[in-house]
């Protein structure tokens, strides 16, 4: 398999998260935020889910393995359209409130794993989902065991989605409420421009291509714009690991004071956040 720059920082990262927090640690990592994060994280757009499925060329009697599937955000989105899915969840938290999303879905299943640990025969799903979760896979398993999945003519299909951002004089705006709390550099908290997000989504494309497994294909990249109140805003943060790994007292002191800094430029109002989607569909590389 073919090595790359973008592989090294994705090997890096999981490597400095998985020697900082213990397995049972990143297991329950989203585990107290995860009401919050099925609230105030954006729903995939239909017309993106739909994209993706006939870019798969899946329909109703296909059927699906989920890595990380959260509180089923896209896992209601696909089972909705008649797919069959195998979802793989490690928090407990979360994997409980996807099988309650999924009641009226019985071709859904939830598992409380990691991918990693997850018991799978081979070449048994036509499509190998992730959506916002493939970086938290080792890198060392995810293409490989993704590939080991999937039926000849099969595809990896990675979503992502960001997390809803103020515009940059709002960001401005609430940067020394950071400053208070001595976070402006752990908590960068400043606008990004597209570039930045099709960078990052770009070099799991790569990787991906490079891994050996599947065709090498593009990300397609959309932007959103969305409508928050200042609760859903500030339950929006609860979601997001720079927030997460905060001691308890130091979030809720940020959280109120932003909240008092919102109030008093908002009135009232609801904020306009913008975010993008990524979407991309690899098909399963044909082996001689």
């Amino acid at each position: 398999m073919t090595d790359s720059k973008d592989k090294t920082s994705w090997d890096e990262w999981y490597r400095s998260f998985d020697q900082t927090y213990s397995p049972e640690m990143r297991q329950q990592w989203y585990s107290d935020s995860t009401q919050a994060y099925r609230w105030a994280r954006p729903c995939y757009p239909d017309s993106l889910v739909d994209r993706v499925i006939e870019k798969a060329g899946l329909s109703s009697n296909s059927s699906v393995l989920e890595i990380g599937c959260g509180p089923g955000i896209a896992t209601v989105s696909f089972a909705a359209r008649g797919l069959t899915m195998q979802s793989v969840e490690p928090s407990p938290a979360a994997c409980e409130l996807a099988q309650q999303s999924c009641q009226a879905y019985p071709q859904v299943t939830v598992t409380n794993s990691t991918f990693e640990a997850f018991e799978l025969k081979n070449q048994q799903f036509d499509a190998v989902l992730a959506a916002t979760s493939f970086h938290w896979v080792s890198p060392e398993v995810a293409c490989q065991k993704s590939a080991a999945a999937l039926k000849p003519g099969g595809s990896l299909i990675l979503l992502w989605a960001t997390p809803p951002q103020p515009d940059e004089d709002l960001c401005q705006y609430l940067q020394p409420v950071y400053e208070k709390y001595q976070l402006a550099e752990k908590i960068r908290y400043q606008w990004r421009a597209q570039d930045y997000y099709h960078t990052n989504f770009d070099h799991f494309a790569q990787i991906v291509g490079e891994s050996g497994w599947f065709e090498r294909t593009e990300v397609a990249i959309e932007m959103h714009q969305s409508s928050y109140s200042i609760e859903k805003y500030l339950a929006l943060l609860t979601t997001l690991s720079d927030y997460i790994a905060l001691d308890e007292q130091t979030r809720s002191h940020l959280l109120a004071d932003l909240a008092a800094q919102l109030e008093k430029r908002q009135k009232g109002n609801d904020l306009a956040l913008m975010h993008w989607f990524g979407s991309q569909v690899a098909p399963l590389k044909v082996t001689p």
